[in-house]
């Protein structure tokens, strides 16, 4: 079965959406050891953000993406001091922890629904269409594609060429060496929240922009994520950009073939189940990721 230039497309697309999003939650996990199912609605405030920004207010949608960011990493710190934070110092173990990222989310979840309703929304924002090889690529995916790549390469040198960055990884492998080290261990902490939640909003920006606004944007994107995280290697940043496109594409060519079986795309979903499962059973570890212990 060939390969179109579409699926390629549209793989990168997917990927380049799944990449943000799968970062911000793996930088989080391999931080604080926990997996926090409150991300999906870190991403869906992005979006719904960056519509006020886009629709209510009539600006441009970079502005609103600038205000994604910044606003929905104040509230994943936000998250953290009224809730993990307290929890943290009282010894919770990593189960409680999970319990209570998803008690935030429903409580997010449901407050966006109750402002926005759950009416479909769409950004404000016209482009032109380009042809490639055969396939097409519309303005906004080509802004979707490069934008992500160059938050890649800016999070690399964030991690490898400055302080902040060699503090966060210095912090993820031995919190108690780093403390005794004198890094400010909460401040770091804090700069983690920001940075995985602002990437968050960015990709739920994205994913509203290549589909639609919805409260339950966050949470119909959280399981492809995951699946990225596992495949990727739980805590390994590279393993979670090359697995993010490895899934963008088994998505996409998954759905070509559902299409030419005559089988309804709305299995699309459980291609994500089936690689995390097949990754489960096979490499635990992900494409990138060290056992532990």
């Amino acid at each position: 079965m060939p390969v179109s230039s579409q699926i390629i497309i549209n793989s990168m697309v997917t990927g380049s959406i799944y990449v943000l999003i799968a970062i911000g939650l793996t930088m989080v996990y391999k931080v604080f050891k926990f997996a926090n199912f409150s991300h999906a609605e870190l991403v869906t405030f992005g979006a719904y953000m960056a519509y006020i920004i886009n629709v209510s207010l009539g600006e441009n949608i970079i502005y609103g993406l600038i205000i994604a960011f910044l606003l929905t990493g104040f509230l994943a710190i936000a998250t953290d001091r009224l809730v993990f934070f307290k929890l943290r110092n009282k010894g919770s173990d990593v189960i409680s922890m999970m319990i209570a990222s998803i008690g935030i989310g429903f409580v997010l979840r449901q407050s966006i629904q109750e402002v926005w309703s759950p009416q479909l929304r769409w950004y404000d924002f016209e482009g032109n269409t380009y042809d490639i090889l055969g396939g097409s690529i519309t303005e906004l995916q080509t802004y979707i594609i490069l934008s992500s790549i160059l938050l890649i390469f800016m999070l690399h040198f964030l991690f490898t060429g400055t302080r902040l960055g060699k503090a966060m990884r210095a912090v993820s492998d031995n919190p108690q060496l780093a403390m005794a080290s004198g890094i400010d261990t909460e401040k770091i902490l804090l700069w983690v929240w920001f940075i995985g939640g602002g990437l968050a909003g960015i990709g739920g920006v994205f994913r509203g922009a290549d589909t639609m606004l919805v409260p339950l944007l966050g949470w119909e994107i959280l399981l492809p994520a995951f699946a990225v995280v596992i495949l990727g290697g739980i805590g390994s940043f590279y393993g979670a950009i090359i697995a993010a496109y490895i899934l963008g594409f088994a998505e996409n060519f998954g759905v070509m073939m559902l299409s030419d079986l005559s089988i309804s795309t709305g299995y699309r979903p459980a291609i994500a189940f089936i690689i995390l499962i097949l990754v489960l059973i096979l490499r635990p570890t992900g494409i990138m990721g060290k056992k532990e212990g």
